[in-house]
């Protein structure tokens, strides 16, 4: 009998958008206001699916059925710009950076993972897909306002695979392993 893993499917983002994100975090954090659960620039991702707690068996299905789905998908220049909270700024219990250029793209390359994940079993969640990147949570909804005020855009980066990552929650926060790695079609 095989266990579960907790597990999704993301594209990472390269090391100098990270640090750019790490320097924005890094002000943000200065800042005044709400307490703000700050993500660590290396555990910084753009999730398209989550996918729970699930069998080491269904892991693999999900590889075998996403991956030559997003192999026919051609690959893209993408960039993180602006902030925003859900579920709103003045209750906000997440921060986030938006995705600008690539933001269709993105939601298509959501699109084509959901529906293989169905052809394998896995019911998506019923809210639609908002393209983000988690910057940070709070605890209690708070007025977060002031701090999605600024300005943000980062630099172009090209989406050239998706990864299936395993997560482990732990006292200092999760980690992350790489399960598999789904490439695009090269263009």
């Amino acid at each position: 009998m095989s266990g579960s893993i907790r597990a999704f499917i993301a594209v990472e983002i390269p090391d100098g958008v990270r640090a750019g994100l790490g320097r924005l975090v890094g002000s943000l954090s200065n800042r005044p206001g709400p307490r703000v659960r700050w993500v660590r620039p290396e555990n910084m991702h753009l999730t398209l699916v989550f996918l729970g707690e699930v069998d080491e068996e269904f892991v693999g299905r999900a590889a075998r059925a996403v991956g030559p789905a997003v192999a026919a998908v051609p690959g893209f220049e993408c960039r993180l710009s602006g902030l925003g909270a859900f579920p709103g700024p003045s209750r906000a219990r997440v921060v986030w950076a938006g995705v600008g250029d690539g933001r269709e793209e993105v939601r298509a390359l959501e699109a084509v993972v959901s529906q293989s994940l169905q052809g394998v079993g896995f019911r998506p969640e019923r809210r639609g897909f908002s393209p983000h990147l988690t910057l940070g949570r709070l605890r209690d909804p708070a007025d977060v306002r002031t701090l999605i005020e600024s300005r943000f855009e980062s630099e172009r980066f090209r989406v050239a695979a998706l990864t299936l990552f395993r997560s482990v929650l732990g006292p200092g926060g999760p980690e992350y392993s790489e399960l598999a790695i789904l490439p695009l079609r090269r263009a």
